[in-house]
């Protein structure tokens, strides 16, 4: 998200949209996110999304920063 649309609930409503279309357009079954630490924010979204903390994220994974794998099962609502 752009800095100034920060805060109004725009990436949960992507994220959200996102879990509801993969099942039916792309035959997914789950979705994988990695999030650095540091970044409160998008930890938020994936929570309030259905997201849960599935496995620790090196430094590869983020471009350089550690985090953490979030992981949800579509078909099932947050």
């Amino acid at each position: 998200m752009a800095q100034h649309a920060t805060g109004r609930g725009l990436a949960t409503a992507a994220v959200q949209e996102l879990c509801r279309l993969s099942p039916a357009h792309h035959g997914l079954r789950t979705l994988r996110a990695a999030v650095a630490h540091d970044n409160a924010a998008s930890q938020r979204v994936l929570s309030t999304s259905g997201f849960t903390p599935a496995a620790p994220a090196s430094p590869a994974d983020l471009g350089g920063r550690a985090g953490t794998w979030y992981r949800r099962a579509l078909g099932t609502r947050p």
